[in-house]
């Protein structure tokens, strides 16, 4: 074989190799964790939850179904319909509101807290379970607010 055949084979398996599929796509799985949480006066619970996407691709979140415990007490369920997109390897934030259960206050100045369940993605599709513990503090000069 000549140099010049050489080169040119040599050329060409570097151009076939750099067809690669490119970066590979990786799905991990979402969690999603109370990021605020402000006491109402008709006492409601209006929640700022983090879904944070740990996937190298973006995910379309379309519904959760989660129990809040605070204390080791239930608190309340989340069980609603999404349509929120979250780039790669980052989170948004969304509002819901909760009704708690008889007798479940929030500890002063600060309480550990516990959401798990599942989180329905719809692109790309899956459904997966999740559980954060974390610990929530009082936000200065914010009455009845938690972060």
């Amino acid at each position: 074989m000549s140099f010049r055949n050489l080169v040119v084979a040599a050329l060409a398996a570097l151009a076939l190799a750099s067809c690669g599929g490119g970066p590979v796509k990786r799905v991990s799985p979402p969690t999603a964790s109370v990021q605020e949480l402000t006491v109402r006066a008709d006492g409601s619970w209006q929640l700022r939850i983090r879904m944070q996407n740990f996937s190298n691709v973006p995910m379309t979140f379309n519904a959760i179904d989660a129990e809040l415990e605070i204390a080791d007490q239930k608190a309340g369920s989340l069980k609603m319909a999404l349509d929120l997109y979250v780039p790669g390897e980052s989170a948004d934030v969304f509002e819901a509101t909760l009704t708690p259960g008889a007798g479940v206050r929030p500890g002063s100045p600060d309480f550990a807290y516990r959401l798990h369940g599942t989180i329905r993605s719809s692109d790309p599709k899956g459904d997966f379970k999740f559980e954060r513990k974390s610990r929530l503090t009082a936000a200065p000069g914010l009455i009845d607010t938690w972060r």
